[in-house]
């Protein structure tokens, strides 16, 4: 019986779906992190959840509906999320300093020079290239059909 368990109405094996229940448990914990940041407040701790909230969840969003994910579009979203942790800890590392970055404050120089354009340009251009690698046509064309 445990053997008819894990078929589906066609007989097809249904996909475990552990990749997206560690990855909602993730999410949970990063807000709990955010949460406990905003309650203390501690705003370094939130401004340190975006860039995890950020990679949770685009990937979740690049996971397939068989639960797997595309090797090359996993690794751009990690490494995008990583080039932002950078700027988000180099915009608080700067923030009590006195240096100053073409005229504005050092930390807010950053975010606006750096990790303003870094999230309004890259983010857009890691959705098309992970949406293009993880499109599932089949599945698409059923839904127009």
């Amino acid at each position: 019986m445990s053997d008819l368990a894990a078929l589906g109405r066609a007989g097809a094996p249904i996909p475990e779906y552990k990749r997206a229940n560690t990855l909602i448990n993730a999410f949970v914990a990063v807000a709990a992190f955010a949460l406990i940041g905003m309650l203390a407040d501690v705003w370094q701790m939130v401004f340190l959840a975006v860039p995890l909230f950020a990679v949770t969840m685009m990937l979740m969003g690049s996971l397939r509906a068989n639960g797997t994910w595309d090797r090359a579009s996993s690794m751009a979203i990690v490494g995008y999320c990583g080039g932002l942790a950078v700027l988000v800890v180099w915009s608080i590392l700067t923030a009590s300093g006195d240096a100053t970055l073409w005229s504005l404050p050092m930390s807010m120089g950053v975010i606006f020079y750096f990790l303003w354009p870094y999230t309004a340009v890259g983010a857009g251009l890691l959705y098309a290239f992970v949406f293009d690698r993880t499109i599932d046509e089949k599945r698409l064309a059923a839904v127009f059909d």
